[in-house]
């Protein structure tokens, strides 16, 4: 079992006893994550991938994060398995991901925490801009040549009329990118956290405790992660968190066209949410994703014509 293997990596690398082991329920890019309970009183994060190296640089970034500020764990051991998939493990940070606290947030707390969100990438943001867009470890270069690149290649193909509701909302994802290419044009290789949304940001008792899961780090738009976290909240929060993303686009303050992107990537991993759904199966949330979908395309084009 998967348990029994994250305990042993622990007791191995860390010369104690385990006295627990549970798998958490959210993974991330393929990871298996497990809270292991030590014999002396410690908890650990044991993070596995199947992938090898994929931890290679988890130490260097948590490191470098830390120096700025951010309130990250320390990388207790890090390696290769017996079967040579990738482990890394971590102290234990307090707090549940905001996505689980949010409807319980006053109106203050949330406030407070989409504010020191805000200053954490406006801090990663003064690291040393790239050469490339795209995802790296932090002072290395990405290799896209320009940030659009990174989302395919623009197309102005048009569905056929009888085509799938998702092809037809695709279709007017595609209007709304193109509207916002300019912007992109616009735009430096800088550093953020693109996975900083409603994961891997840890809140207790309303308080932020903590930042995870940082294997890599984004160059290009850091406003990504506002978009990201606004599909995020239609998709699995709906309106006990519409409060924390307007806050969050308060505190970013970004200009007409940058707004137009933020409704462009939201909009982007809405219809990513759509289509696993379909793929899935999933009937009953394929079809709330599709009206949210289309609601935030709505707010998006609304915004094309502001």
């Amino acid at each position: 079992m998967a348990e029994h293997e994250a305990a042993a990596l622990a007791q191995v690398a860390l010369k104690t006893g385990v006295v627990h082991v549970s798998r958490q329920s959210l993974t991330e890019s393929g990871n298996a994550i497990f809270r292991v309970q030590l014999a002396d009183g410690r908890a650990v994060a044991v993070r596995i991938n199947p992938r090898r190296g994929m931890f290679s640089f988890t130490r260097h970034n948590l490191d470098a994060l830390r120096t700025l500020g951010l309130p990250v764990p320390n990388v207790l051991a890090a390696g290769a398995t017996p079967a040579q998939a990738s482990f890394v493990i971590l102290e234990w940070l307090p707090g549940r991901d905001l996505q689980y606290e949010l409807a319980s947030l006053s109106a203050l707390q949330s406030t407070r925490i989409a504010e020191t969100v805000t200053g954490y990438q406006k801090r990663v943001a003064s690291l040393p801009e790239s050469q490339g867009f795209g995802w790296a470890p932090i002072r290395r270069h990405a290799t896209t040549a320009q940030w659009t690149g990174i989302f395919g290649q623009p197309s102005t193909e048009e569905p056929p009329h009888d085509a799938s509701a998702l092809e037809h909302l695709r279709s007017r994802l595609r209007a709304i990118r193109r509207a916002v290419e300019p912007y992109f044009a616009s735009l430096r290789p800088i550093c953020f956290l693109d996975d900083m949304t409603l994961k891997n940001v840890l809140v207790e008792q309303g308080e932020l405790q903590g930042i995870i899961d940082v294997d890599f780090v984004c160059y290009g738009d850091p406003l990504m992660a506002v978009g990201t976290t606004l599909a995020h909240i239609a998709a699995d929060v709906g309106e006990a968190g519409r409060f924390y993303g307007q806050e969050l686009i308060r505190c970013a303050a970004p200009s007409p066209d940058a707004q137009r992107a933020i409704y462009f990537y939201s909009s982007l991993w809405m219809t990513g949410f759509l289509a696993a759904a379909e793929a899935a199966g999933e009937t009953q949330r394929a079809a709330e994703l599709q009206q949210a979908t289309d609601a935030m395309l709505r707010t998006a084009e609304t915004h094309l014509h502001a």
